[in-house]
Order: structure tokens, then C-alpha cells, then sequence
């Protein structure tokens, strides 16, 4: 219950700051209470990697787009729900199945593994932090006229590419090569550059050619299919109801604002993949970020880039257009996953990756199945489509009994309950491997002298990157809501006009001296500068533990875990409720205060559930290939069985009117003459759907 209740904390908390962040710190408290309640002292010992890789499994699946999805299986339209539920089946068995492989990586892999792995990732995390910092000014260099954004505009950039991380991608293998050149001394280093400018020469030579022959322009015709359908038809005037030219396509943007550079554009690239290919060696673990960074890529390209060009008549190998195509690239991180750990004798985290994928896939769709069950009473869309005009009396009384009812906020009930589903996805899925998992030998590994830095960078990782990255969005939104007198200011721009901009405050005293007017910093630099401070005192304390333990800290593994898990908690309980309070209504009491009380059941669970001596009988498997071909099969098992039952139930219960009389304005749909790629599609010159 307390892996469950802990996921379903932090997914809670994930639902208001969103994305990777928020689903790592769901995913690193469930790892911790796994490691906790094992009974294994080699799994408690571990802790700390439960928790760094297990936030970072979960974190790969919150780049996936799927409020459209959902909104598939509430469209009425059979196939668009059909697909919906699946869709979802296929969301959750991704994310469950990356979180669940992050969190076995910590419980399966020997000890020196994992202890090398850390640079490599490290070596990644720097080169995301370069891309961070210089992704904006790139495309503001490119194309500053725009006026992009990361919000409503950001189809603008010129790195725009379907809405999808595909730098992250990128920078990621650049992150890895930069570490095999550092790890190999640069043993054949020098060649790189070679292999680069021939691959940029030789790109560039295939493109004149190209213009010389007359073929660049067919052969870009061939590659290339609007993101839309230039036929769709507006229901309201009879007359196409888009300008083609205003279609986005199947390339990045500046492919079309730049097309003299990407022959030695492209050629660059690959030979500098010829050059890793040839001589890369990707030792220590490494490879497994290669595996995972090159599937993304290929999957990305193979699905909703090339792969769609034969399917463009039904809005392509996409998943939920007009939006993100980040499914793909996460099919090709799982994929690749998979694939490296049956190679380097991994394969119990390959079961465990197909496990916890099952039953996150069957919670996600199970969920909001179940929400829309619960959402039937007096639900005024199911009473129009059982022939109650919405002017009678007896709909009127039946609404507006149930309007608190329906006016609950489900989908925090939805995020609540997927992610404790998930919770259960870890708990059966890790103690399936804690029963079968021989004993790590703890007598070599407890707190070793090699390696024993990752320990201190897990736990900067956990107790401070972690919530940084998340609270850090809290001052925007304190911006917003509270008193803009203190928070903004107005600034005159060059052509007159007045901007908008986050207030500066003066450092205390020395700002206020007479002629010192540069002393101050926005709301969010003087967040960023306490954070730092919080970094320093860190690494002075970790430095000073590791010479000489520290009194506070327990000193078995057990204590240690749940000082960690605690401090964890309720960081972020605290912090989500302070970015909650400045819009307070009472509908956040689903949210807010159901995480505040389950928080406070959980602190017992952690420090109660847990004793110091516990024993597990372990029965070594020696068989985990039967494993694995048997959790695949009950994967498929699953989705071909529950997607049916939730559309065949879900369609019973609302009895939807045909296709033509659908609410298709406040619901999507993903197939059909109204889907949403055709009548809501991105356009050059409007805000991103």
C-alpha cells in the first residue's frame, strides 16, 4: 500500500508541475519505499540508486501528450474511443515499463555496474543543462522575427519538429560521445573532425548535385506531407477551410526557412555517427544511453516522420495530432532498453519492464474508464442521449442535483488513481524480483571507498535537484496571482509600446545606498541564488559525513531511507501547496488536501511498515527467459481483452447519438470527416492546439 499511496503523492503533485519533473519525483519516492519494505538488506543499502534511477525511469513517459488521447474515449465516436482506450493502454505500458526498468536497474545490477554508470549520465545531465542554455538564443539567431515562445507559439522556432523533444535526443549522444572521447583519452580523437567535415562536404556535394539534376525538389516533394488536410471542408461556410501554404509539415522548420544548408547540415551529422560507429567504444553502461538516445531517433523518424508519408490521408503514424509526437521517440528509448539489457544479462529488468507496463497500461485506461463510470449520474450529456431536452423540467432537477457531483475535479481523481496504480505496477513487479534476485554481497559494498561519490551525487540529486527543478516554476506562478506592484514591472520598449516584466528587489542594505541602483535581482534569481546556498551547505555536509559521519544521520540504511523519503515528501508537499494557495478554491481540496493527508499516512506507513530485521527467503531463478516471453504475452492479453470491455461497457452506459449530432468542439476525435487533425491542425500564423 505505501509504494501505491506514495506514487499516487508524487503523480498527485505531478498533475500541477508536469512533465519529466514531476512524474521523477513520483516515481523516486516509490522507489525509496521499495527498497525500504524489501526486507533485503543489500536492496536498503542501495537506496540511494533506487532512488536516482528510479526518478529517472519515470521521468522518460511524462514527455508523452495524452490529454487528447483521453479525450478520444469520451468522443462518442466508436473507433476514435476504441482508440483512445488504447491509446492510453499504450501510454501507461511505456511509462510504467521505463519506471519500472529505472527502478530494477538499482535491485538487479552488480554494484561496481552501477557506481560506473553514474558518469556517463552525469556527462548526459551536462549536456541538457548546454542545451538549456542555448536552445533560445539559437532560434531567436535563426529566426528573430517571429516572436516565439514556449507556450502558444512555439511552432515558430525554427527548431520545431512535431512538438517533440528530439534535441533532447540529440544532446544526449552528444553528451555520451563527449564521454567516450574523454574516457578513450582520445585515442583516435583526431579523426573526428576528419569524419565531420567529409560528412558536411559530402552532404553538401549530394545536394548540388541534386540542384543541378532538377531532383532536390521532387525528391523533397516525395519526403515531405502537410500536417492537415487541405481537402477538409468548414462545415459553417461550405469552402476549404485552410490555406495549404499554412500547414506545418513533416521536417523541422528551418528545413524550409534554411534549405541551402541541409545537405552539409545533415552530412555533419552522420559523419560524425560514422566516426562513434567506427571507433566508439561506450564502456562503463554508456551504451545503454546510446541504445536509448538512437531509439528514440529511429523510432521518431521511422513512425511520424516516414512512416506517416503512406498513411497522410489518415493524419499519419501519429498518435494524437496536431500534438506532441513524443510517443514515438519513447517507443524507441523502451525498445532500446529492452534490447540492451538482454545483452549485457539484464534480462530480469526486461521482465520487469514488461510487468509494471502491463498494469500501468491497464491502470491508465482502467482509470479513466472508471472515472467516466463515475461521472454517469446525472451526467447531462447521458441525459440528452437518452431524449431529455435540456428545457424540461425533469432535466433540469436531475442536472442540478448532480451538479457538485459533476463538477468535481476528476481529473485529479484520475491522476491520483493512475498513479497509485502504478505504485501497485513497482511493488509487484519489485517483489517478484525480491523473491527470485540473489543477494547482492553486501560485505564488499556498503558505503565502499571507489564510487562511494555517487552516493553523495544521489543524494543531491533526490533531496535538492529534485525539487528545484520543480519548485522553481512556483515563482511564476506567484507572479502571476499575487500583488503585481510587488511582483512586475513596466517597462518602456524602443518602439514605444509598454512590456510586462518581473520585478527587480534590491539586496537588502546594499541596494538601498545612495547611487546603487544595480544591486537587485528578479523574484526568480534571488530563488535560484538560495538554492545555490542550499547546494554549497550540501556538499560541505556530504564531504564532512563522508570523513566522519554526522550524528543526525542514522546510521543503518533502514533509518537513512526513511530521513530520505521524509525530507522528500514533504519538501514537496509544502512546496505544491504554497504554489496552490496563491488560486485557492475549494475544488483543490481533492487535490491539496487529499495529498496532505495521504502524506501524513504515508510518514506513519514509512516509519511503522519497515523493521530493521527482516529476512526474505529468496528461491534464485534460473529462468527468467520463460519470464519474459510470458509477461509479454499477458501484455498483449491484457490490452486485447480490456480495451473491448471499456469501450463495449463505456458505450452502454452513455448511449451516444450518431456521428453527426457528437459534441466534436469539446471533445477530440481522432478518426472521421471532423477529426481533430483535420479541423483543428497547427497553423504558420496561429497559437499551437
Amino acid at each position: 500500500m505505501l509504494v501505491g499511496l506514495s506514487l499516487s503523492i508524487g503523480w498527485g503533485i505531478r498533475g500541477n508541475f508536469g512533465h519529466e519533473y514531476g512524474a521523477a519525483f513520483a516515481g523516486c519516492l516509490a522507489a525509496i519505499t521499495v527498497a525500504l519494505l524489501s526486507g533485503r538488506d543489500d536492496w536498503r543499502q542501495r537506496v540511494l540508486y533506487f532512488a536516482f534511477f528510479g526518478a529517472i525511469g519515470w521521468g522518460f513517459g511524462a514527455s508523452i501528450s495524452y490529454m487528447q488521447v483521453i479525450s478520444y474515449t469520451q468522443s462518442g465516436h466508436a473507433l476514435s474511443q476504441w482508440y483512445g482506450y488504447t491509446g492510453l493502454f499504450y501510454i501507461g505500458f511505456l511509462w510504467a515499463g521505463l519506471g519500472g526498468a529505472g527502478t530494477a536497474l538499482a535491485a538487479v545490477a552488480g554494484q561496481d555496474r552501477l557506481v560506473r554508470l553514474f558518469k556517463p549520465v552525469l556527462f548526459v545531465f551536462a549536456a541538457w543543462f548546454f542545451q538549456d542554455l542555448i536552445e533560445d538564443a539559437v532560434a531567436t539567431a535563426l529566426q528573430s522575427s517571429l516572436g516565439f515562445d514556449r507556450t502558444w507559439s512555439r511552432h515558430k522556432s525554427p527548431l520545431y519538429w512535431f512538438d517533440a523533444d528530439y534535441l533532447g535526443a540529440f544532446f544526449a549522444l552528444l553528451g555520451v560521445g563527449v564521454y567516450d572521447l574523454q574516457e578513450r583519452r582520445q585515442t583516435n580523437g583526431w579523426l573526428l573532425p576528419v569524419f565531420a567535415l567529409m560528412g558536411a562536404v559530402l552532404g553538401y556535394l549530394v545536394q548540388w548535385i541534386l540542384q543541378k539534376t532538377d531532383l532536390e525538389a521532387g525528391l523533397s516533394s516525395l519526403l515531405t506531407y502537410s500536417l492537415g488536410d487541405p481537402a477538409y471542408i468548414d462545415p459553417a461556410t461550405g469552402k476549404p477551410a485552410f490555406d495549404p501554404h499554412n500547414f506545418l509539415n513533416n521536417w523541422p522548420q528551418w528545413f524550409g526557412d534554411y534549405p541551402q544548408h541541409v545537405g552539409w547540415m545533415l552530412g555533419l551529422v552522420l559523419g560524425i555517427t560514422a566516426y562513434f560507429i567506427r571507433f566508439g567504444k561506450f564502456r562503463n553502461g554508456s551504451s545503454l544511453i546510446v541504445y536509448m538516445a538512437s531509439g528514440w531517433l529511429l523510432a521518431f523518424l521511422a513512425f511520424p516522420v516516414l512512416g506517416s508519408l503512406f498513411f497522410a490521408d489518415a493524419g499519419g503514424i501519429r498518435m494524437t495530432p496536431p500534438r506532441s509526437d513524443d510517443w514515438a521517440g519513447i517507443t524507441g528509448v523502451f525498445v532500446g532498453t529492452i534490447l540492451w539489457m538482454r545483452r549485457n544479462q539484464l534480462l530480469p529488468v526486461a521482465v520487469a519492464a514488461v510487468m509494471s507496463g502491463t498494469i500501468g497500461g491497464l491502470g491508465f485506461s482502467g482509470v479513466q474508464w472508471l472515472k467516466q463510470l463515475l461521472m454517469a449520474p446525472g451526467n447531462p450529456a447521458i441525459l440528452k442521449n437518452k431524449g431529455f431536452f435540456p428545457e424540461s423540467e425533469s432535466f433540469r432537477h436531475i442536472a442540478s442535483d448532480w451538479a457538485n457531483w459533476q463538477h468535481q475535479n476528476w481529473h485529479s481523481f484520475l491522476e491520483q488513481s493512475y498513479g497509485f496504480v502504478n505504485g501497485i505496477a513497482i511493488a509487484v513487479t519489485l517483489g517478484f524480483l525480491a523473491t527470485r534476485i540473489p543477494m547482492h554481497d553486501t560485505s564488499k559494498t556498503v558505503e565502499p571507498t571507489r564510487g562511494r561519490w555517487t552516493l553523495g551525487v544521489a543524494a543531491v540529486f533526490v533531496l535538492l535537484a529534485i525539487p528545484y527543478v520543480n519548485l522553481v516554476k512556483n515563482v511564476e506562478e506567484w507572479g502571476k496571482k499575487l500583488n503585481p506592484e510587488v511582483w512586475t514591472q513596466t517597462l518602456f520598449q524602443a518602439d514605444g509600446s509598454l512590456k510586462t516584466a518581473p520585478a527587480v528587489w534590491d539586496v537588502p542594505y546594499l541596494g538601498h545606498l545612495p547611487g546603487v541602483d544595480f544591486l537587485n535581482l528578479s523574484p526568480d534569481s534571488w530563488f535560484k541564488l538560495t538554492w545555490f546556498f542550499l547546494l554549497l551547505m550540501a556538499v560541505l555536509v556530504i564531504r564532512r559525513h563522508f570523513r566522519e559521519p554526522l550524528a543526525i544521520i542514522p546510521k543503518s540504511w533502514l533509518g537513512k531511507g526513511q530521513m530520505l523519503y521524509l525530507i522528500l515528501l514533504w519538501v514537496m508537499v509544502i512546496g505544491n501547496f504554497e504554489r496552490a494557495l496563491v488560486d485557492w478554491a475549494p475544488q483543490r481540496l481533492l487535490t491539496e488536501w487529499v495529498i496532505t493527508v495521504n502524506a501524513v499516512l504515508a510518514t506513519a506507513l514509512v516509519l511503522l511498515a519497515p523493521f530493521e530485521r527482516e529476512t526474505v527467503r529468496i528461491q534464485q531463478e534460473k529462468a527468467f527467459a520463460f519470464w519474459y516471453r510470458r509477461v509479454w504475452f499477458w501484455a498483449v492479453a491484457s490490452a486485447v481483452v480490456a480495451v473491448p470491455i471499456f469501450l463495449v461497457t463505456n458505450r452502454l452506459i452513455y448511449q451516444y447519438p450518431p456521428y453527426e449530432k457528437l459534441d466534436k468542439v469539446t471533445n477530440h476525435t481522432r478518426f472521421g470527416p471532423e477529426a481533430s487533425w483535420r479541423a483543428r491542425p497547427n497553423l504558420k500564423n496561429a497559437e499551437h492546439k
